[in-house]
């Protein structure tokens, strides 16, 4: 242990002592960076303020696509509704309660038949209920491999939905701070001033 530290503190005497010459005018150089004046310098450093606020406020607003993904998971079109998608969202929630609804009426049906051909005697019975019971069953197999496609879906959709909707919060926040104006309201109560 004392052995490297002796080590690390040979090397940087070694630098300080033989190093290149640190050029103090190369690095306050304002003019590399766009500052011919002060004015422009205090100017920049303004716009660069007010940056930062927005961008805070673009922070506290946007949402997380991870957390989309996850609520769309449980319930499809949760994550759609959480970025004010609504229509996208209740036509995706509606689609998959009517595949998922109707794929567990057919298989209600199915099973209904399926007890009957489990019961029965004759032969000619037994044929009629298990065709009778296989059409209901293929039905609510398709209705819920099509829930589960739609369902995907969400889940991969809400990825995007989110993506646009924190593309489109950070473009009006910016707007919105570009057309900002002086305005005063005024009420039975007081009048207001907002910047």
């Amino acid at each position: 242990m004392k052995k490297s530290l002796i080590l690390i503190v040979a090397i940087i005497c070694f630098q300080v002592a033989f190093g290149s010459n640190f050029d103090i005018q190369k690095f306050s150089n304002p003019k590399k960076y766009g500052w011919e004046t002060r004015k422009k310098q205090l100017l920049i450093r303004k716009n660069l303020i007010e940056r930062q606020k927005l961008l805070q406020i673009y922070e506290t607003k946007k949402l997380s696509p991870a957390k989309n993904v996850i609520k769309s998971a449980f319930v499809p079109g949760w994550g759609h509704f959480s970025a004010k998608r609504y229509l996208k969202g209740q036509i995706l929630l509606g689609t998959e309660i009517i595949l998922f609804g109707s794929s567990l009426y057919f298989y209600d049906q199915a099973m209904e038949k399926y007890d009957k051909y489990k019961k029965a005697t004759y032969i000619r019975d037994i044929y009629t209920y298990y065709q009778e019971a296989r059409s209901p069953y293929l039905r609510s197999q398709l209705m819920f491999g099509l829930g589960i496609a739609v369902w995907i879906y969400t889940i991969y959709d809400s990825i995007t939905v989110t993506e646009n909707y924190n593309r489109d919060l950070w473009q009006n926040i910016f707007f919105e701070y570009q057309n900002r104006k002086i305005k005063l309201d005024i009420s039975p109560i007081g009048f207001s001033l907002r910047f």
